[in-house]
């Protein structure tokens, strides 16, 4: 085996790779013609049109539309009466709604309840106290959004708030059952 310094210092390589070089650098010059890229080149592949920033934004907003109409199908509304708002100083009068859940939900979160009633009798006063209040909070943040949803039923938001809601509790419940295994 020979050591490093026994190899020749100056190789001349099998061909010259500079003219390449330079014509690429030449391309990114300003004013140099560039390949088409990306869109330029869907608009040569489509004869010659190019989509524009309008066609962009039509594409996006018919996805949006497409995602809130399949979201409001997926939520099952459960009717319920006018309630008048209260106040007389000509308040509109607000419809009590409730988007219930499945049974299935229904039945899980009152198994939690029960066993989450049982071990919070078991946890320090400290940690009952913020789970309570965890509790409390999602709970009171839950009938508001019920409200509003009576005042504007067709607010994906606040629909997407609700689902939101339902999850926050569930992962409360679920954190408090699976403390005390």
């Amino acid at each position: 085996m020979k050591a490093i310094g026994d190899l020749p210092r100056d190789i001349a390589p099998a061909r010259d790779l500079w003219p390449g070089i330079a014509a690429a650098i030449g391309a990114d010059a300003p004013g140099a013609a560039r390949p088409a890229r990306g869109i330029a080149r869907l608009g040569q592949r489509l004869g010659g049109w190019r989509p524009s920033p309008a066609w962009a934004l039509a594409a996006a907003l018919g996805c949006v539309a497409v995602g809130v109409w399949i979201g409001r199908e997926s939520l099952p509304v459960a009717a319920a009466p006018a309630v008048p708002a209260s106040g007389a100083a000509g308040e509109p009068l607000a419809q009590a709604v409730s988007y219930a859940p499945d049974a299935r939900f229904e039945r899980t979160r009152e198994s939690l309840l029960r066993e989450v009633g049982a071990r919070l009798a078991r946890l320090p006063p400290p940690t009952r106290a913020r789970v309570e209040a965890s509790l409390e909070t999602v709970q009171r943040a839950r009938a508001d959004i019920e409200q509003a949803l009576g005042r504007d039923p067709g607010n994906a938001l606040l629909q997407e708030m609700l689902v939101n809601c339902y999850q926050d509790e569930m992962r409360v419940l679920t954190t408090v059952r699976e403390i005390g295994t």
